[in-house]
């Protein structure tokens, strides 16, 4: 897992509420397997007061990594938390 400076911001694009592309670090991603909210960015026993997805996206190259999203109540942008090679 590579965890990453939380000012890594992505855009998404979505298809009925669900991640179907990103932009990161200037490659384009094809999210290639079904988005879930991930129950591991939970921590404590409140509600999140953050959107998060977790989803395997595969770049024009054809690498495949898992992202961890997430996007503050609020906050413009969504920024990536974790990659996993």
């Amino acid at each position: 897992m590579t965890t990453i400076d939380l000012t890594e911001f992505a855009t998404l694009w979505f298809t009925d509420a669900v991640p179907v592309r990103m932009l990161w670090q200037g490659r384009r991603w094809r999210v290639s397997d079904r988005p879930t909210e991930p129950e591991g960015l939970y921590w404590g026993t409140h509600a999140p007061d953050f959107a998060a997805w977790r989803f395997q996206a595969t770049d024009d190259a054809g690498v495949s990594r898992v992202f961890d999203v997430i996007r503050p109540n609020g906050a413009p942008h969504w920024t990536v938390a974790h990659v996993y090679d």
